[in-house]
């Protein structure tokens, strides 16, 4: 009998040291303080999943929602208006953008939109100049639809304004309305199957909820637009970044055509440093789009995952603008991906990252249930998405110039 209890006493203990454990492991994670068994991002420094040989998470698990401002930029302009001003819906006052008017030296209100055509089709990466008097104001190249779109920092209403298209000079008084400026060219560039792409990823210890889980999205994504566009040579670098101070500020791999070569470099990397909020964002981006890019007809595209902004100070900011008109001016178009923890400030700032280089915002969403809560944007109706099928969905777009209906997650 005595040995019945003894079994008995033991089965008990041993079921209570389990129920303890498992609270422990439960209360190291409901900390909120960055706290892992493994470090900041949860795998160990020269572990097997940091160079790229362990167990990783299968893709097609994180959702996003994606919204385009130049599509709605009416809703975009709503969001700069007062909270007291009469039409505004109620969730674009409460989380609009009107504190942050020229917030890093942005003003994005006054958009001019150009369509380029030849033999009534559309031209893609024609350079487009605005002029006002003497003074450019703003360049960028068409996209696959004829479209450039120009950002002055003024309203242009009612002046002369000079619009240079490949050389080409349309000069006209200008008024905004619903239609853009159309600009005809007697001959334009042959277009070619190259696409430039490139991951800019913030690799700092913040990440480290979610990075384990994109690496293995961005790899699908690579495989994905490979598979789809057999035509297309594909030339993809991959950058990372975290901040100065760090182990390292950026770590480049260079444009290739080895695309399993630089899937190997995304699989190593892990999450680390930073320390406080902002992080290295202008010296990344302004790194990735002086790259050696393709000067001919080319789709170029770059996206940018993050969870943070640039830090404030007058250099930074300006180094920071001074990357995105670049970008803009090359053809570069910048499709952010706004990880957990960005605030509304970070939002306003990658959604000036999209709308000056005729990018699109994507957003990463709590529906999967992996990582740390998502800020909801101040957005219209959108689809909630799985990651890696929008961001091929928005490659293919930039490609062929036609659009498709996003297919909901569930």
């Amino acid at each position: 009998m005595k040995r019945i209890w003894l079994f008995l006493g033991t089965l008990l203990f041993l079921f209570a040291a389990s129920c303890s454990n498992d609270g422990d492991l439960l209360s190291s994670d409901d900390r909120g303080d960055g706290y892992s068994p493994s470090g900041p991002s949860g795998v160990r420094e020269g572990s097997d999943e940091e160079n790229g040989t362990g167990n990783r998470p299968s893709s097609g698990q994180l959702t996003c929602g994606e919204w385009n401002d130049t599509k709605n930029y009416d809703f975009y302009l709503n969001l700069f208006k007062k909270t007291e001003d009469a039409g505004v819906p109620e969730n674009q006052r409460r989380n609009g953008f009107a504190g942050y008017i020229e917030y890093f030296g942005f003003e994005t209100r006054y958009m001019v939109t150009v369509n380029v055509i030849s033999d009534e089709l559309p031209v893609g990466d024609a350079l487009v100049e605005l002029y006002h008097s003497e003074d450019k104001l703003f360049s960028a190249k068409t996209d696959i639809r004829g479209n450039a779109y120009l950002f002055p920092s003024y309203d242009l209403t009612g002046e002369n304004i000079t619009i240079k298209v490949n050389g080409n000079v349309l000069q006209q008084s200008f008024e905004y309305d619903a239609n853009p400026i159309q600009i005809t060219l007697e001959n334009n560039a042959v277009k070619k199957s190259i696409l430039d792409l490139m991951f800019v990823i913030d690799t700092t210890g913040s990440m480290g909820d979610e990075l384990r889980y994109l690496k293995a999205e961005i790899s699908d994504v690579i495989n994905s637009i490979a598979s789809d566009n057999p035509e297309y040579t594909i030339n993809l670098a991959l950058l990372f970044y975290r901040d100065i101070g760090d182990d390292y500020v950026t770590r480049y791999f260079d444009f290739t055509t080895n695309i399993s070569q630089q899937q190997q470099n995304l699989a190593r990397q892990s999450a680390s440093g930073g320390g406080d909020f902002p992080e290295a964002v202008d010296k990344a981006l302004s790194e990735a789009v002086n790259k050696n890019w393709n000067n001919d007809y080319a789709t170029r595209i770059i996206f940018h995952v993050c969870d943070a902004p640039p830090h404030a100070d007058q250099g930074n900011q300006s180094l920071y603008y001074s990357a995105i008109k670049t970008a803009a001016q090359k053809g570069i178009r910048i499709m952010p991906v706004a990880s957990s923890g960005i605030d509304r400030a970070t939002e306003y700032l990658l959604r000036q990252e999209a709308i000056m280089t005729g990018g699109t915002y994507i957003f990463l969403t709590d529906d999967s249930g992996i990582g740390n809560e998502h800020l909801q944007p101040t957005v219209g109706e959108y689809t909630v998405e799985y990651l890696n099928a929008c961001m091929v969905r928005i490659v293919n777009e930039y490609l062929t110039g036609i659009e498709t209906e996003p297919v909901s997650y569930y």
